[in-house]
């Protein structure tokens, strides 16, 4: 477990404190700059997207653990694992609708602490994932401004910081400066576009369902005690 951890730490070092970009760097950064971008503006509005790569990625992260628990050896063995706990958990992301929600909600708590404390330690790396649980959670119940909220801020960070890093300047103070700017630029577009959001219209469209269901019902048992009754009803109509 350490020393998955310290590979991860490291792994986040190197890419903040990396002063030569190489072309590849830059395509790297490139990639997490537009991504940032979309992450921050329309987090919201494309859900579904964000639910099925944050599941992916919670899977392979998982894959990750279970490859090197057994000890996998072999580097396409440890790869297949990765990409089929990846895929199994975007599938599932994308079909149910609650467990993606929880798993972004999880996958930004995730993100956002593991980003900010660095862990190096087993409780710290076990409180990076309860705070993903628990947001994961609190998603479920408030899943609009969570989401928007969450997304603007994972996405002004990455874009904020690869953007620093493209145009060679420090971290501190202009890719923080950045970070802020993009993140508050993400909140105020999201919650402008997203005002009427869909989880509203999903509740609206259940509520809808078990009101035509109650009514049927209704109907169904009325024609049944009353038979005379229902049939005077369909000769008027």
């Amino acid at each position: 477990m350490m020393d998955i951890l310290s590979r991860m730490t490291g792994i986040i070092d190197r890419i903040q404190y990396m002063d030569h970009l190489s072309l590849e760097s830059m395509l790297g950064f490139g990639i997490l700059l537009v991504f940032g971008v979309l992450n921050a503006l329309l987090g919201y509005r494309l859900l579904r997207f964000w639910m099925m790569l944050f599941g992916f990625g919670l899977g392979a992260m998982g894959g990750f653990f279970v490859s090197s628990f057994l000890d996998l050896q072999d580097n396409t063995s440890r790869i297949g694992v990765v990409l089929l706990g990846g895929v199994i958990l975007a599938i599932i992301a994308f079909l149910i609708f609650r467990a993606g929600i929880f798993m972004m909600g999880a996958g930004l708590g995730f993100c956002l602490t593991l980003y900010v404390s660095r862990p190096t330690t087993s409780l710290a790396f076990f409180l990076c994932i309860l705070a993903g649980v628990i947001l994961g959670a609190l998603t479920l119940k408030f899943s609009r401004g969570i989401i928007i909220v969450g997304t603007s801020i994972l996405g002004g960070t990455l874009a904020g910081m690869s953007l620093a890093k493209l145009g060679g300047m420090d971290e501190i103070p202009f890719g923080v400066g950045m970070s802020l700017g993009i993140i508050a630029l993400g909140m105020i577009v999201q919650f402008a576009i997203n005002r009427s959001s869909g989880e509203d219209e999903e509740e609206e469209d259940e509520d809808n369902e078990a009101w035509y269901a109650d009514d049927v019902y209704r109907n169904q048992t009325e024609e049944f005690e009353n038979p005379a009754a229902s049939g005077n009803r369909r000769h008027g109509e």
